[in-house]
């Protein structure tokens, strides 16, 4: 539908009232005013959604979504004797990542929306590429009744560099620029051939042409990135941020000026200038981000047309939405930061996460004649949580919004490996970003560890991971074509195009697994000095035993085994439930000690279990009394005999003596052999 079918009901509707306002704003004749209103990641948020305190009747205003009919009524009161002097622009992510009545109609609603609200300039953001640069180019683009910028990356086709329009005698410049971290964002096959260069350099230089060449006063940058300062800008006079969902506000007069607005239409920075039109010197009569009830309550304006877009769209998503497509026994969610929502923290490792990659692993094996090894899910990928219960598609689609592929790869078991440690970014923006793990896949690492060598051990169905054997790893095409910056994943073969929607598989494998609960962890963090001692108490400090959502285990268990699983000591003990630190995975830890026996073998297996289910297992070294051997032997001889540990092992004494006789007797040459025989065979007492 896409709303097309609006067009005529919303051509024939009457203006708005709340759409006059008077035609100028001019002080006097020496100076001009203008306003300038800033939106970004709207995200979809054309519907208005109050949403109470947990538990009570009390808005949450917070949480409400205030949607497009207030958001433009509160602009338009903030707008108010500017008349033509005033603009609203976007800092990006105007799509994508949304709500069910906008991802499901291709965000036709949302254009639809912006279009009607006045929206006149917007930067790029990373969402508008989630289905590729083509699509976006020949989709989005045509529908949009405002040009889309990006400066930092000219090569998208449709999209202009910088917009200037004259306002109140003066001329306004509108650079827009998105983050150059691009393609760990989105698909990296669907912008390939884009060079996304630096937001701020790209804007300043641009800034000086504009301003040296008479052809702006004024110029505001419209960047879909965060955390900039003024001092970073140059021949810019108003700087409006976006892509990091926070709010950033500046008390001052003086421009450069930065704000932020937040996000999903629950905000907007507004910026009032005065410009001497003799000097052009820009001053700021007032700047502020305008959010919570300003928004919620602004209703005495009324928009029939966008109320008729989401009208229309959620009718549309709601026949949709409502069907049931499966249903589980068991809560699924994803990691959160203490004290803070599920979600919050996408370092930590998520039953929902490693659910998606069970279900991805899944998929492959049920639509192809491939059985993959691996599956895998990048956390940012997950953008709700999957309660226990029936599930609606609407359900189902706000977990999986971004409509991505899954595949498969054949990558090396060391390539893999090196995807397990990319895990840790600390150049990125967030420092850890965990990846979910089909059931048959766990590992241990060392917190502590060096980056890029955190590793400690992984196996692959209950195996030891190889380092130059292929594996087969299924996951969607965000994430196997290097998005968040899972670089490792590129290495191999090309992916394969199965045509099989990640959303899609997801419900299919819900379906077919009804009563399935969260695996237990997939990595466990250890740190253990090494090698062991044998005759000893061995201190053993855990982490990453829980997911910080849900009934987390309570308990875990140390087994030092043989290298045929023979339990050879055991220890327990309570998990403290701490969260750990901040954005990293580190949730659940415990402190073990493990008192191993005075003669053990030199090479043994560590064994780490909870009562939920995790099952991590790392080869450890002891030293000591060994099993079998001299004291202080590893397992080798320190006497120059490579005989011994050989004769040991298989107990052919005798057969061994009389062949050290025959070896002297008939092949003289090869008595050193025979010497070595002899040295081993003292051992047992033997002499020839």
């Amino acid at each position: 539908m896409r709303n097309r079918v609006l067009c005529a009901t919303i051509a024939a509707l009457s203006v708005s009232a709340g759409v006059l306002s008077p035609v100028t704003a001019t002080a006097d004749e020496k100076t001009a005013k203008i306003s300038i209103s800033n939106i970004t990641d709207f995200h979809g948020r054309f519907a208005p959604k109050d949403v109470n305190v947990r538990g009570t009747d009390t808005r949450d205003d917070k949480k409400s979504i205030p949607g497009a009919e207030r958001l433009k009524c509160a602009i338009d009161t903030e707008a108010e004797g500017f008349g033509n002097a005033h603009i609203l622009t976007s800092s990006g992510d105007n799509i994508g990542a949304g709500p069910f009545e906008a991802m499901l109609l291709d965000d036709a609603p949302t254009i639809d929306a912006l279009n009607e609200m006045g929206l006149e300039v917007s930067a790029v953001g990373n969402h508008e590429f989630d289905k590729g640069a083509k699509d976006f180019s020949e989709r989005v683009i045509p529908d949009a009744k405002f040009p889309y910028l990006a400066a930092n990356a000219k090569s998208v086709a449709g999209t202009d560099d910088h917009f200037i329009k004259e306002m109140d005698g003066v001329k306004v410049a509108f650079i827009g620029t998105v983050t150059d971290t691009m393609p760990q964002l989105v698909s990296p096959s669907g912008i390939e051939g884009i060079k996304w260069n630096d937001p701020i350099e790209t804007t300043n230089k641009l800034a000086k042409e504009l301003k040296d060449s008479k052809k702006a006063d004024v110029v505001v940058a419209l960047v879909h990135e965060g955390g900039y300062t003024p001092d970073q800008f140059k021949n810019v006079d108003v700087a409006f941020l976006g892509h990091t969902h926070t709010v950033i506000t500046q008390d001052a007069k003086t421009t450069p000026i930065v704000l932020q607005a937040g996000q999903y239409s629950q905000g907007f920075a507004n910026v009032d200038l005065s410009i001497d039109r003799a000097t052009k010197k820009v001053t700021v009569d007032e700047a502020k981000v305008v959010e919570g009830t300003t928004l919620l309550d602004c209703t005495d304006k009324k928009y029939p047309e966008i109320a008729a877009i989401v009208k229309a769209a959620e009718a549309e998503a709601a026949e949709e939405g409502k069907k049931v497509v499966a249903s589980t026994s068991t809560d699924f969610a994803r990691g959160s930061n203490a004290g803070k929502e599920s979600g919050s923290n996408r370092g930590v490792e998520s039953s929902l996460n490693n659910l998606l990659a069970e279900a991805a692993k899944w998929s492959i094996d049920a639509n192809s004649d491939v059985t993959p090894d691996i599956g895998v899910m990048n956390a940012g990928g997950v953008r709700d949580d999957l309660p226990a219960g029936d599930i609606t598609y609407a359900d189902a689609f706000s977990v999986q919004p971004f409509g991505n592929e899954n595949t498969y790869r054949t990558l090396k078991g060391k390539d893999f490996k090196e995807a397990l440690e990319q895990q840790w970014q600390p150049n990125g923006k967030r420092p850890a970003l965990s990846l979910g793990l089909s059931n048959n896949v766990s590992y241990t690492y060392n917190p502590d560890g060096e980056q890029g060598n955190r590793i400690l051990s992984v196996t692959i169905d209950g195996k030891p991971l190889d380092p130059e054997k292929d594996y087969i790893v299924a996951g969607s095409t965000f994430l196997l074509e290097g998005g968040d910056d899972f670089t490792a994943f590129t290495k191999g073969s090309e992916p394969v195009n199965l045509g099989l929607i990640d959303l899609e598989a997801t419900i299919d494998f819900l379906k077919q697994n009804k009563d399935i609960k969260p695996r237990g962890q997939a990595g466990v963090g250890v740190k253990v000095e090494q090698p062991l001692k044998a005759g000893a108490e061995n201190s053993i400090d855990l982490t990453s035993l829980i997911y910080t959502e849900g009934n987390p285990a309570k308990k875990v268990t140390v087994k030092l085994e043989d290298a045929n699983g023979k339990e050879l000591a055991s220890a327990e003990s309570d998990i403290d439930p701490d969260f750990g630190t901040e954005n990293f995975g580190e949730a659940g830890k415990a402190s073990v000690k493990l008192a191993v026996p005075a003669k053990v073998p030199a090479d043994a297996i560590l064994r780490i279990t909870t009562d939920k289910g995790t099952d991590a297992t790392m080869p450890v070294k002891i030293e000591g009394d060994q099993e079998g051997g001299q004291e202080g032997s590893s397992g080798s001889s320190n006497d120059g005999s490579s005989a011994k540990p050989v004769l040991i092992g298989l107990g052919v004494t005798g057969l061994l003596a009389a062949l050290a006789g025959v070896i002297v007797a008939f092949v003289p040459q090869f008595a050193p052999v025979r010497d070595q025989i002899n040295a081993a065979l003292k051992d047992f007492g033997i002499q020839i």
